[in-house]
């Protein structure tokens, strides 16, 4: 396995895997979330590591009383389901949840793109920048296009293209041919909707 160093490498992410058609190039290269398990491991770890020491405490004969559980145990007892505060508390802790199973659920954007091969147990992953730059430099080789930017959104690859040319329709079709068949050319896994945008002389 060969592996860049660094996003905008050149180098492409090669993975062997099976089930290349059921959705397995998607899952190889979906994005780790790293940063939002971190903060729920140390969320975790901070109240359990206060459950400990309140109990440990309590056994001694030393009880430690950094969290005020009574008070809190009191209000729990004096409050009712309907009351506002007791909504309040339950509805952010709803969202959280729900923020929390979204996040673990729904797939990420991922720096990789999964290419199709012609093996179908093997997997390429190109950087969204490399990729954005090979569209960027084949829509630069249509005749009479004078610069050309290219950036990929999510699944959607925005071309925009300067020329000094006063028919901007036929040089559009032109560059969407010359894009979509650059798109065909490198494969990717998953459908790339092309959003081109032509700038005449002004």
């Amino acid at each position: 396995m060969t592996e860049g160093r660094g996003p905008s490498e050149r180098v492409p992410l090669f993975v062997p895997m099976r089930g290349f058609a059921g959705g397995g190039a998607g899952r190889a290269f979906r994005p780790s979330r790293g940063l939002p398990a971190a903060v729920a491991a140390l969320a975790l770890l901070g109240i359990g590591g206060l459950t400990a020491v309140h109990v440990v405490s309590a056994l001694l004969g030393l009880p430690v009383k950094i969290v005020p559980y009574d008070q809190w145990a009191h209000w729990a007892k004096t409050t009712a389901w309907d009351d506002t505060r007791a909504l309040a508390v339950a509805s952010a802790l709803a969202l959280i949840g729900l923020a929390l199973i979204l996040i673990a659920a729904v797939p990420g954007r991922g720096r990789m793109v999964a290419l199709r091969t012609g093996d179908p147990n093997l997997a390429v992953g190109m950087p969204r920048r490399t990729l954005a730059r090979a569209l960027r430099a084949r829509a630069n080789e249509v005749d009479g296009v004078r610069a050309a930017r290219a950036r990929m959104r999510g699944w959607h690859a925005d071309v925009s293209v300067r020329t000094d040319l006063r028919d901007t329709t036929a040089l559009g079709e032109r560059v969407r041919t010359a894009v979509e068949d650059e798109l065909a050319r490198l494969a990717p896994a998953h459908r790339v909707s092309l959003h081109l945008r032509v700038h005449g002389p002004s």
